[in-house]
């Protein structure tokens, strides 16, 4: 029974996971657009070779808004739901409901999401449109180079701050209280036990969490395609391979599937030294 449901889990993994990441990368050595009945060339590395050039640009421009997002997101994510951790951990009526709604987010799903918060920075009519219509102010926020960014950010930390916040309440719940009490009597001020028993022992969750927000961002492109379609600077490298790959009638599936390699290569290179000290860095502090 075992061994049937391992090989059920690797076959499941295998179909959906292997076979799709193999035909992508086959996908983008070729000029296929998905069109029925059009010829597929074998282009060799050239759909690689054009990444950032002149006849396909905007490669550059998403190198730069996907480390942005990346960085402010998992900055962000980690330092709300540390906070909110610290204030939910407990076992009262108001953690419980504060906990289900920081969560509430993550159960609406993205294009839920995504309306939402069109509706509430819609530039016309809008509840925040006439909050700040009352001091002279007319942004056009997801519409706006200015606002847009900034916007898809809180917006993708609010999606999932909740589950980076079960994950730090569970590391510290998991934090012995008699901890406390010993340096308490010792007569440790309350920043110094945050510092020298809490953030320690939180290391594991932090590296978690840390990973999950890196590697998430990295890949987002559903919230950014509902919220800005990828315009007004917001075109990571997510958004920029579906923009290309089926954004237009003039679709280029293989050069969108180069691109989608290329992003997973980034994010390797980025995820794995990070992971690597990450552990480091649980290894020193919880040894």
């Amino acid at each position: 029974m075992m061994w049937g449901g391992l090989l059920l889990g690797l076959a499941v993994y295998v179909l959906f996971g292997i076979v799709p990441m193999v035909g992508n990368i086959i996908i983008s050595f070729t000029d296929y657009t998905g069109l029925p009945g059009q010829a597929v060339h074998n282009l060799g590395f050239a759909n690689y070779t054009s990444i950032g050039s002149t006849q396909a640009p905007g490669f550059e421009q998403g190198i730069v808004a996907t480390l942005v997002f990346v960085v402010a997101v998992t900055v962000g994510q980690n330092a709300f739901a540390l906070l909110f951790a610290h204030k939910l951990k407990g076992s009262g009526k108001f953690a419980a409901v504060g906990r289900l709604l920081v969560f509430l987010p993550i159960a609406l799903g993205v294009t839920v999401v995504g309306l939402i918060w069109i509706l509430i920075f819609n530039p016309q009519e809008g509840p925040m449109a006439s909050l700040f219509g009352l001091f002279g102010v007319h942004p056009g926020f997801f519409g706006a180079d200015y606002w847009a960014m900034t916007l898809v950010i809180l917006v993708q930390i609010w999606q999932n701050v909740g589950f980076s916040t079960l994950v730090f309440i569970g590391g510290l719940r998991a934090i012995d209280p008699a901890l406390y009490e010993a340096a308490a009597m010792d007569g440790v001020g309350a920043w110094q036990r945050l510092r020298r028993i809490t953030f320690p022992l939180l290391a594991p969750s932090v590296t978690v969490n840390v990973m999950l927000a890196v590697v998430g961002s990295f890949t987002t492109y559903n919230l950014i395609y509902v919220l800005t379609d990828g315009q007004y600077g917001t075109q990571t490298l997510g958004m920029l391979s579906y923009n290309v790959a089926f954004g237009s009638f003039e679709a280029n599936l293989g050069y969108g599937a180069a691109v989608s390699v290329v992003l997973f290569v980034v994010t390797l290179v980025v995820a794995m030294p990070m992971l690597a000290l990450l552990r480091r860095r649980e290894r020193r502090l919880v040894g």
